[in-house]
């Protein structure tokens, strides 16, 4: 199984779109359609260059991925489905048609087809771009019939070409692994990630999960990139079947059913810790359906925690003015990063039941370094995390990150009365309140 040599070709827009063309089809669990009226006034443009500068030349647009199933009669477009529907939408356009349901609306989709309705009304000459449209504007159109080789190859194109955020490749990956899951369960997955934000998203794995793991292996963190996708690719189909991924695919398999028919009545804290016993940080991932539940939850924790840390009681659930410029300020960045990965691994192997008590000893830990320094820059925020703090600058050499992950009991993690730097480095205001602040906790 492999790419179809036959039917490896450049493709105008009249093969791709015309009569007698192969059907596409954009499966369920694709991204829903994304460009702006910018992406498509852009290609507008570079389209209009192309005629003008070599109207008798063909003009290359891009590669389109599709994937055609063994037995099936239709493409499944894997990449190219902004610019293939945008294309649709302009060659509808010049040819006096109309797609009534987009004349009105908000959605992506409705606002390019606006922006394209205005753009075409004012061409001079339709038919002369149409005809260049449809005869010299092509593709290179790449058709195999394995889906993880055409995911393959859509990774590798969006590598090269503007990057994808490593969370879409992640989505892109845990999807392969559900090609046996029906249809709408595939759906339903896709409707929940991209419900959320895509800064959330980036927050999650870049800020929080990926330096977790990291410094609770004592290794530097850095930005979390596509070439990390491995530390959240987890046990896959393709992954050796031995004793260590046996076990952890048993696990995430039988224990929902197991905490399911145990614990039928759990409260909300109980229902949260129950989650995270089948989301452990510490364990590798299962590839699927179960990472996307494991994101989703993971997003409730991060959501959670960056605003219940901040506040006068964990029970309560107010806000405490005299916490929110370290909620908040630029100023406390690498700190309030810290604090709350900090508490996201506690609670994730210890529960929340002690958080209320074991939250100012988080706080005086992760807030400490800011009095250390005149600046407090990533490469000095990196080197305490990972213990490599010194005493002359008044922070103790403590791995919390590595303590955490080699402790079952959190009374061994020693938070109690770590150093804080006895004077404050800068003449910040700010930095002042916090030394008073910290000075409290004990």
């Amino acid at each position: 199984m492999a790419i179809n040599r036959s039917l490896l070709m450049f493709q105008t827009v009249e093969d791709l779109l015309g009569p007698g063309r192969t059907p596409l089809r954009i499966p369920d669990f694709q991204r829903p359609y994304s460009w702006t009226p910018q992406h498509a006034r852009q290609l507008v443009t570079d389209i209009a260059s192309a005629r003008e500068r070599r109207p008798e030349q063909p003009y290359v647009m891009g590669t389109m991925i599709l994937l055609q199933r063994p037995g099936e009669d239709h493409f499944e477009v894997v990449d190219g489905q902004q610019r293939l529907l945008t294309l649709h939408m302009l060659r509808t356009l010049l040819r006096d048609g109309r797609l009534r349901d987009l004349a009105s609306g908000t959605t992506p989709i409705h606002r390019v087809y606006q922006g394209l309705a205005r753009l075409v009304e004012k061409m001079q000459d339709k038919a002369g771009s149409l005809r260049f449209l449809d005869s010299r504007a092509q593709v290179l159109r790449i058709v195999t019939d394995d889906e993880d080789e055409a995911f393959q190859f859509f990774d590798s194109q969006n590598f090269r070409g503007k990057a994808l955020r490593p969370h879409d490749l992640l989505k892109a990956s845990h999807l392969r692994e559900m090609v046996a899951t029906p249809a709408a369960e595939q759906r339903a997955v896709v409707e929940q990630w991209e419900s959320a934000e895509e800064n959330d998203l980036d927050r999650l794995f870049g800020t929080y999960l990926a330096r977790i793991h990291w410094w609770s292996r004592n290794l530097p963190a850095h930005a979390f990139t596509a070439e990390d996708l491995d530390l959240f690719k987890g046990v896959s189909r393709s992954t050796p079947r031995l004793p260590a991924t046996e076990y952890h695919r048993a696990a995430k398999t039988v224990l929902p059913g197991v905490q399911q028919w145990a614990h039928p009545d759990a409260d909300e804290r109980a229902a949260r810790d129950l989650r995270r016993a089948r989301h452990q940080l510490d364990a590798p991932l299962s590839a699927g359906r179960s990472f996307f539940d494991f994101a989703t939850f993971m997003l409730e924790e991060m959501e959670r925690f960056e605003n219940l840390l901040f506040r006068r009681d964990t029970e309560m659930g107010d806000p405490d003015p005299d916490l929110e410029i370290f909620r908040v300020g630029a100023r406390f960045r690498f700190n309030r990063e810290l604090y709350i990965a900090a508490a996201l691994y506690f609670t994730n192997k210890y529960s929340e039941d002690d958080l209320h008590e074991i939250r100012p000893r988080l706080f005086r830990w992760a807030f400490g370094p800011r009095l250390a320094y005149e600046r407090l820059g990533w490469k000095s925020t990196d080197n305490f995390a990972r213990g490599l703090a010194t005493a002359r600058e008044g922070l103790a050499a403590f791995n919390l990150f590595a303590r955490m992950r080699d402790s079952l009991d959190p009374a061994q993690l020693a938070l109690e009365n770590l150093p804080i730097p006895p004077t404050v480095r800068s003449t910040s205001e700010d930095d002042k309140t916090l030394q008073a602040l910290l000075e409290e906790i004990r």
